[in-house]
């Protein structure tokens, strides 16, 4: 194993610490707190949506633009990266050869760790003042993370199997 292999995975494994410390930290944000965070964004979003179809975000339909966006960002989007730094990370601590055994020991790590992460965001807002936990806000949660999860899975797979092929015409 290179040296800059090493620096690479330990970098992707800080990313990855940093990424779902994050969320645990905006899961224990009140409800203030926590929409004053994507409200700069959803401004930005209205002003160019606005720009290209005038008054297509108005105050009719404003909370639920904002709802949408927390909804997409706050859970789904923020839990795409968490699937794949967490996959990643755990590729890259395996063994290199990925065994077939080895192989679905870390899919069902990786998987687990995305669903406890989802409960955990969510059991967490429920003692956030305004907050709620919700089940469907796990299933987003965990939709996003698996999302992560299949697009670092299939890079794999594509990878794992251009490399087989190659030994094999070696």
């Amino acid at each position: 194993m290179s040296k800059r292999f090493n620096v690479a995975r330990w970098i992707i494994f800080g990313l990855t610490v940093l990424w779902t410390a994050y969320i645990i930290y905006h899961s224990f944000l009140d409800a203030s707190a926590s929409s004053g965070a994507s409200e700069g964004l959803a401004k930005l979003l209205q002003n160019i949506i606005n720009t290209f179809s005038p008054n297509a975000i108005n105050e009719s339909n404003i909370d639920a633009f904002h709802s949408f966006l927390r909804k997409f960002i706050g859970h789904f989007s923020f839990f795409v990266i968490d699937g794949v730094l967490v996959s990643w990370t755990i590729y890259l601590f395996g063994n290199e050869k990925l065994k077939t055994r080895q192989f679905y020991i870390g899919i069902i790590i990786s998987l687990t760790f995305g669903l406890l992460l989802a409960s955990l965001t969510e059991l967490i807002q429920l003692y956030a003042p305004g907050r709620s936990g919700e089940i469907k806000d796990v299933l987003i949660d965990f939709s996003g993370y698996l999302l992560g999860f299949l697009i670092l899975f299939l890079i794999c797979l594509i990878r794992i199997l251009n490399k087989n092929k190659r030994l094999s015409e070696e």
